[in-house]
């Protein structure tokens, strides 16, 4: 198996592992979390955002670890922790004892994010760039896909069956992980983490980490509301929530990869433009209309957004140099987590306040449009 393509599965499994069951297998649970009086609606929002926030926390962490450990090593680490945290779900401790294993979650996720993608966008070949981060990016879409299609099921037996299932599913993507991280070398970065902060971001990176940050944004309502949407203000019964999630998981395993074909073959400029303006109209569509046609638009568009963060992070490396990647893709991912700190705790807390969904999928929609405008700017590169 050639380097970048081990490395592009390996990130698969680590994305699988802390986003599509990290973060994106918590979504259906939230209603049978409220219904069964495990957590109040505040508290299962509120976690939601505290899984977000763990992100900026890792982004900021890895400067220190790096320092300590080589980066294949941590990689590792994370997927063994990440195991832990999803089996420490399953216990019913309360508020705060799931909190901190979703916060966990999200530390990793910075981590996997950073370390995995900078391997992949450096042992690509520039005709794969996009292909190979389309590859580690469906992770994302597997994730969401395998425990949409099992959770629901679980979930009739109690909320224990339904974590211990999301763990087993991440018990198969650390084997997956640990199997293609088990002899890659260290990243020959010649500037230190610590160095890199004070270096300057060229005009199209300072975009770059703009348009990632107004990205993190948009993806809030989806994130932790599109189920609790369906089922509690549209009315629709758990099944067909369920149904709508697992077609969430169809796009991000299917839309990813097609956005990484159409980006190989029409550019990265123009396929991120596009991807945005299929990201916006996602998230405008339920709030305009709700039939099953236009849900299933919503789900199936929104679920292809691992495609817009594998073009940017092709994107990054045309602006940076395969060298100098590392640098950039940690402003934007310190990007993201500053977002989600501050968009999640403020949609929870404004959600919380006012009870709409309309207005939290609105602004989450005008995020991505911000996006898509910033997107038109950016100026052309050659990927032959």
């Amino acid at each position: 198996m050639q380097q970048w393509l081990r490395y592009s599965i390996g990130a698969h499994a680590g994305l699988l592992l802390g986003m599509g069951l990290g973060r994106f297998s918590y979504t259906p649970i939230i209603p049978m979390l409220i219904q069964s009086n495990h957590l109040t609606t505040a508290e299962t929002g509120y976690i939601g955002a505290i899984n977000l926030s763990g992100y900026i926390f890792g982004a900021f962490l890895l400067a220190k670890l790096r320092n300590w450990s080589s980066e294949p090593k941590l990689i590792r680490a994370c997927f063994v922790v990440g195991l832990i945290a999803l089996f420490a779900s399953i216990a019913p401790l309360g508020f705060f004892w799931l909190a901190f294993w979703r916060f966990c979650l999200g530390v990793l996720v910075a981590i996997i994010m950073i370390l995995c993608i900078a391997y992949v966008t450096k042992f690509a070949p520039k005709n794969r760039l996009a292909l190979a981060t389309s590859i580690s990016f469906t992770g994302v879409g597997a994730g969401i896909l395998i425990s949409s299609s099992i959770l629901p099921f679980l979930l009739k037996f109690g909320l224990e069956w339904a974590w211990a299932g999301s763990a087993f599913i991440g018990l198969f993507a650390t084997i997956v992980g640990l199997w293609c991280w088990r002899d890659a070398p260290n990243l020959e970065d010649s500037i230190s983490l610590n160095k890199a902060t004070q270096q300057k971001l060229s005009n199209s990176g300072r975009k770059l980490v703009l348009v990632q940050a107004l990205f993190s944004i948009g993806l809030i309502p989806h994130s932790i509301y599109w189920v609790d949407y369906l089922v509690r203000d549209l009315g629709n019964p758990i099944e067909l929530a369920s149904i709508q999630w697992v077609l969430v998981g169809v796009g991000g395993l299917i839309g990813t990869f097609l956005w990484g074909k159409l980006a190989d073959r029409i550019g990265l400029n123009i396929s991120l433009v596009l991807v945005f303006v299929a990201l916006a109209l996602s998230v405008i569509t339920p709030i305009i209309l709700t039939s099953v046609m236009a849900l299933t638009l919503s789900s199936l568009l929104f679920g292809s957004q691992p495609g817009s963060a594998a073009i940017i992070a092709g994107r990054a490396q045309f602006a940076t140099g395969k060298h100098a990647m590392l640098k950039l893709w940690r402003y934007m991912v310190l990007a993201v987590g500053f977002s989600q700190i501050l968009g999640g705790f403020f949609l929870v807390t404004l959600f919380n306040l006012t009870g709409s969904y309309t207005l939290i999928f609105a602004i989450g929609g005008s995020a991505f449009a911000i996006a898509t405008t910033i997107c038109c700017t950016l100026p052309r590169v050659k990927q032959k």
